[in-house]
This record gives C-alpha cells, structure tokens and sequence, in this order.
C-alpha cells in the first residue's frame, strides 16, 4: 500500500441561526470509487486543522494524512452557503507547527566557570461537473458552484433528498457505505450542503496541494459525524485556532497540563509528561482535547518565514506550483486569509491535540472563546526531579602566567602589592593572582577585561524533551 503524506482541504463557515455569527465546518468523510481495488482504498491517518477567526469570516485550512491511492477517492464536506476555495501549503502548516510546539524540559544544573579563569573558543474518474441540475440521472441535485482548483476538482451540492444525494455520488463512481447513508440524511436534514473534492483525472499523487476555504462566519465547528465516515479507530488531531483570544471546545472536555505536575527522572533522562498526557486522554476516551499552549502570537516571524520561503525556493515552498514567478503572489494570499483581518495588537494562537475515537463521531464539534483568558504555557520547565543529578565537573586549577619585555620600570612590592618590571606583572602576598588561557602564541593583555567576563559567564546544562 501506497503512504502518501498529506492532502490538505479546508472546509467553511456556516451561519447559523438569527445571530450573525456563523459556524464553521471542518473534516469531511471519506468515499473511495466503487471499482478500486482493497489495496487501494485509502484510510486517514490523521489530521492537523487550523482555523482563522476574523471579524466577518473565517478561513479554514485541513490537513489530511492517509494511505491509498489518492486518485482512488474524493472528500465530501457539509457546509452551508457557497464558499471560496484557494489553494496553500504544506510549509505554512510545518512552520506554524515549529513555531508553536510545547517544550518540556527539566531546570537542569547550573555550573559556574572558575572566577579567575578566561576559556578561549566562541563562547481514476473525475466528477460530472457543471451549473444547474445534475444531467447523469433523475437525482434532483443541484450542482451550484464547480470548478477546478489547481489540481482539484470541487463541486458544492445541494439537494433536500438524503436518498438523492446518495444516489448521485454513487452515479459518479463513489461506494456509499451503509453507515454513511444515515450521516448524511441528517445533515441534510439540518440543512446543510455538501462540497466534494478530488484529483483531476491523470494528475499524479505528488500534485496534491493544500487547499483553503473562506465562509463568512466567526463560530468553528468541525462536523465530526461526517469525519467518522472512513476515519480510523483513532484519529490523531492537531488544531489551530488563530482569533482574538483563547479558544476551547465548548461541548466536549479539555485539559492542560502545568510543570507542577511533571517529574524528571534522571536515571532515564526524561519525564512523566507522556505517561501523564494518555492518562488524561484516556480519562475521556476518545473525544477529550488538550490544550496545548494558548498565548498572544506574532505573526510577523510566520509571514517573513513563508514569504522568504516563496522567493528563495518555490519549489521546497509548496506555492505556484514551483514556479518562481507564481509562488510569491499565492503566498502573499494565504498569508492574508490567515492574518489579514486579525488585529496583530490582540491575536492569541491556541494549539488543541485531540486522539479522537468513535466517542466523538457522535456529535460535532463546536469551539468557541473560552472564559478563562488567561494564557496556557508552551514551555514547562521541570523542578521536581527523581535519581541522581548531574555532578559539575571539577575544573583544574589555572597555571601562573608571567610575561617579561625587554625594558621596565620598577612597582611596587608588599602585602597584597604588585611588582612590574619590563611591562610585565605578578602579584604576591595577600593579592589575588590571575591568569588567561590563550592559544600557542596568544597573549593575556585582555587579562582584566576578561577575567570580569569569566566570573559573570555561567555554563548551564538543560534538557529538553516532548517524552
């Protein structure tokens, strides 16, 4: 079986309700074409989503791993209203990723350098698309917006029959599993349409490009229910959320995890923290989220990442489709439906981590601002420790160092005095002595300005873990 590593789509807001604000859905199912063959019917691995809440809409950004053949089947996603679709990156999700990881890591022993020494060195088919009702059958499914998105095809689909929707996406090639036909009476039920999208016939695997979508909107939910439809018994998922504040999800359970909570372990050199995260999961199997990190975020570091990303090396950037002169302007796009309407003064990033189950396929995912706007730490540093720590090494002691010139006067000489002579120095009695490692022919005239330097400098050991 082919691994392919990621297809990336992006499902829409959707208004809801009297208020303004709309909702916005996420993931999607799975539905492979009806003549593949086992081997090549994909399975999803997992997912890293992330979502930009602006004033008056949302963007949304789905990045999907699976195994399969990725000509082999296509993705169909509830949404509601008509959307905007463009293309992105894998770049801008492995660098938010970067910038935003959690740290883990113990306080470490703290070793100062001898006060008076100075140590050199540096410091398959495609869609039947088109405008109006559907002409390949008796299916009253209309077809409202198609198009073909860089290597994509999409369609965005409407039809009040759950029977009928079924019945159209397997006129085109799709197995509809039992299971499905139920998810998706519901959601029609509810209302909600539907946008499907696959490769263009003939495009190979390694043309598969992230995709974003734009609805209007401010209130996120991933429809879960239709997720369940060819997802694993555990799905691994990684969530964004870029708005002004810290988000949470709002009807299922999360957790955090703080430093006082953590032991390091010397004897193995690492933590409790990965035994502590599966307990936590494993509390609310299948549908609980931790909280990551939830801080303000500046996204100047991100833009000037991707932008130089684009210019220097399109091809490595994912944007243009290689090609130098495309990749800056598609960049420059994704970078504003990201950050384009978010005032930089008050945007906060939350990073989410879900291992979701069959638990939470039952229900959508609804994610809001929490009530608790009070930053979560990426980085915690470890002061409770178990086993033998780490012993400072012991230093030798500095070797004398005189130096003698050709011609001097004579100093002065005493208890604590100092003696000179051919522009050279030593010190007896109850005075200090010092001395400077230098290279072969080095010469200690930086003697005093850097002795200050050593007995400031600290060696400090730390150690850094996600386990």
């Amino acid at each position: 079986m082919r691994s392919i590593k990621s297809l990336v789509l992006a499902i829409p807001l959707l208004a809801l309700g009297v208020s303004h604000a709309g909702d916005a859905a996420a993931f999607g199912g799975c539905f492979h074409e009806a003549a593949a063959q086992p081997s090549a019917i994909p399975a999803v691995t997992g997912h890293r989503i992330i979502l930009s809440v602006a004033p008056t809409k949302t963007t949304l950004w789905d990045q999907l791993s699976y195994t399969g053949t990725p000509s082999s089947f296509a993705w169909v996603l509830p949404i509601k209203g008509t959307v905007e679709v463009g293309l992105s990156s894998d770049a801008l999700f492995d660098n938010l990723d970067t910038l935003t990881r959690m740290n883990v890591g113990n306080e470490g022993v703290t070793c100062l350098y001898p006060s008076s020494c100075v140590y050199g060195g540096a410091t398959g088919t495609g869609f039947v698309l088109g405008s109006g009702t559907a002409t390949n059958g008796p299916y009253p499914v209309t077809a409202y917006a198609s198009a073909v998105v860089g290597p994509y095809q999409t369609v965005q689909l409407h039809s009040s029959d759950p029977t009928a929707l079924t019945a159209w996406l397997a006129a085109n090639g799709f197995a509809i599993p039992d299971d499905a036909k139920a998810i998706i009476a519901t959601y029609v039920g509810e209302g909600f349409d539907f946008l499907a999208l696959k490769l263009v016939p003939g495009m190979p695997a390694t043309a598969i490009r992230p995709v974003r979508v734009t609805t209007p909107g401010t209130t996120p939910v991933l429809p879960l229910r239709m997720t369940a439809i060819g997802a694993p018994t555990t799905l691994p998922t990684t969530v964004w959320v870029m708005g002004p504040g810290r988000y949470e999800a709002t009807n299922m359970p999360d957790f955090t995890i703080t430093s006082d909570q953590l032991t390091w372990d010397y004897a193995k050199n690492t933590s409790n923290y990965a035994a502590l995260l599966q307990a936590s999961f494993d509390a609310s199997p299948g549908k609980t989220w931790h909280i990551e990190g939830a801080e303000p975020f500046a996204p100047k570091l991100l833009q000037d990442t991707i932008t130089a990303l684009a210019k220097i090396n399109a091809g490595a950037s994912g944007y243009g489709a290689g090609m130098d002169s495309a990749a800056p302007k598609e960049a420059e796009d994704d970078l504003a439906a990201l950050f384009g309407e978010l005032d930089p003064t008050s945007l906060w990033m939350t990073r989410l981590q879900g291992q979701l189950g069959q638990q939470a396929f039952s229900a959508d995912l609804t994610l809001g601002l929490s009530a608790m706007q009070t930053p979560v730490s990426r980085d915690l540093t470890i002061s409770k420790t178990t086993g033998v720590a780490p012993v400072c090494p012991v230093n030798p002691p500095c070797a004398e160092t005189t130096s003698a010139g050709a011609t001097g006067t004579a100093g002065t000489s005493g208890a604590g005095g100092s003696s000179s002579s051919g522009g050279g120095s030593s010190s007896s009695g109850g005075g200090s002595s010092s001395c400077a490692m230098a290279r072969d022919g080095g010469s200690p005239s930086m003697l005093g300005a850097l002795s200050v330097l050593a007995a400031m400098a600290l060696l400090r050991r730390r150690r850094w873990s996600l386990s």
